[in-house]
């Protein structure tokens, strides 16, 4: 397979390069010992001699002083290709270590280029530079891997998400186009019905996206979550007055309860909270939102008698497309909610002490 930039890829390889290196290092080191022996050797030499007075006519003291070079310069070649042979190996093997995991590291992005995206790098064992090489890769590759995952379950879950609204609009037409059904205003509403699902999904899956680009606009001022609680409740009074469900506000220590927060995100987060919490109600069961502060916290608690959900599935329904006993929503509501939460420094927790017993969201931001 011929990628782009192949043809750049010429020269020598990074084990040649460094064994140049080495072998550089190791000549200049030769030529710089020589050079300084002949130097300084004879000097030393003859200043030797003189001490031990030692006398020499002028053809013996050049006769020994030529030996002598002669002898310097054999003991420093023996010695030279001594080092130059150990540091040919030390070289060999140094190249070697250190061009594997770089190797490594091209091959495992070539393979997640190619979408394998299962593969690890081993630990080096080379320094720690190279092992955040081989960290960061391993890194690249499992998100990758979980990106490839959600996905796949999102197109999955968006087909599935799709088809029932779609397979209704299609049925009714069909049946109005046949004569089955009149086009009368329950048929009409019906329609109306599942091309709004239809935009909520298309709406909530651009929020979901926002949220996992982490691209809300959030501007954080002092804000009065008691206001903004009354507020959410008022909106959502008619809607649970007409299904027979109670809906009240209380505080745990009294009001106003300061946060440090983008007062329509909070918003946002109520009226998904009180959707959720109607959906998963019935007539005569009760939604209380509880207000709370601390020192570092402002919280909000959404409390209702409804369905409820077991204890591992705390974590799970924030999760896309995660309704439990729900068929009505998008699936997506609080995972916006959660990242709205977070957008703002804070944090959206849920609880339930079991199916039909009612569940628990806690809605915490800082204290303002």
């Amino acid at each position: 397979m011929i990628r782009d930039g192949d043809e750049r890829r010429g020269g020598p390889s990074l084990g040649a390069r460094l064994f140049v290196a080495i072998a550089l290092v190791i000549l200049a080191g030769a030529a710089t010992l020589l050079v300084v022996s002949l130097l300084v050797a004879p000097a030393v030499f003859r200043n030797h001699l003189a001490q031990a007075g030692v006398a020499l006519d002028a053809t013996v003291s050049t006769h020994v002083e030529e030996g002598f070079s002669v002898a310097v310069v054999a003991a420093v070649a023996a010695g030279v290709a001594a080092a130059a042979l150990v540091g040919v190996i030390v070289a060999a093997v140094v190249a070697r270590r250190v061009t594997r995991p770089v190797a490594d590291a091209a091959s495992a992005a070539t393979r997640l280029a190619d979408g394998e995206y299962g593969v690890r790098m081993a630990e080096p064992g080379m320094g720690p530079e190279l092992a955040e090489l081989a960290i960061a890769v391993n890194t690249l590759a499992q998100r990758l891997e979980t990106a490839e995952s959600r996905r796949q379950a999102l197109l999955s879950d968006l087909a599935h998400e799709l088809r029932t609204p779609l397979a209704a609009l299609e049925a009714t037409v069909e049946a109005v186009a046949d004569g089955v059904m009149p086009l009368d205003q329950t048929t009409l509403m019906s329609l109306t019905a599942q091309t709004q699902r239809l935009a909520r999904l298309t709406h909530d899956l651009s929020a979901a996206s926002r949220s996992d680009e982490h691209a809300f606009t959030v501007v954080r001022l002092s804000v009065d979550l008691a206001d903004l609680a009354e507020t959410a409740v008022a909106a959502q009074a008619a809607r649970y007055a007409s299904s027979g469900v109670d809906l009240s506000v209380a505080w745990a220590g009294g009001r106003p309860v300061p946060a440090l927060a983008d007062a329509d995100r909070v918003a946002e987060v109520l009226d998904q909270l009180l959707d959720n919490a109607l959906r998963h109600c019935t007539p005569g069961d009760a939604v209380t939102l509880t207000l709370a502060r601390s020192v570092a916290l402002a919280s909000i608690e959404v409390a209702d008698s409804g369905a409820g959900f077991s204890s591992d599935e705390a974590e799970r329904i924030f999760e896309r497309f995660t309704r439990g006993t729900d068929s009505n929503g998008s699936g997506i509501g609080l995972t916006i909610a959660r990242a709205l939460a977070r957008a703002q420094g804070g944090d959206l927790r849920a609880a339930s002490d079991g199916p039909g017993r009612g569940a628990r969201f806690t809605l915490l931001l800082p204290s303002g």
